[in-house]
């Protein structure tokens, strides 16, 4: 997948086609987000919010951002002794959290 997102930076337009014909070919969306940040050489945040809010995926966008949530609060569960502080951002893009765990001596 990172191979084939290294070609020429695609256009707004040429990216939601790409996103679409991943999908119809049962491309998921993690694939999809990696593609996106390798081919417009950006952050993980930014590929996401332009993946899921993308012609191709915006159906799944709110299911998408309750399993990450889900997944957060689990491995917060999990992991909670070994966790030093959790940052949460608020922007117009949507809310990042950044956990920060203890350091293993």
């Amino acid at each position: 997948m990172k191979e084939l997102a290294r070609g020429p930076r695609l256009s707004n337009g040429e990216l939601d086609d790409r996103l679409r014909d991943f999908r119809d070919n049962r491309v998921g969306i993690l694939l999809c987000i990696i593609f996106t940040m390798t081919n417009r050489e950006c952050s993980l945040a930014e590929a996401r919010e332009i993946v899921i809010n993308s012609i191709a995926w915006i159906d799944q966008r709110d299911a998408f951002l309750q399993e990450q949530e889900a997944v957060l609060e689990e491995f917060i569960e999990r992991h909670v002794d070994r966790i030093e502080s959790i940052q949460q951002t608020m922007s117009p893009d949507g809310t990042q959290a950044t956990v920060h765990m203890k350091s293993r001596d």
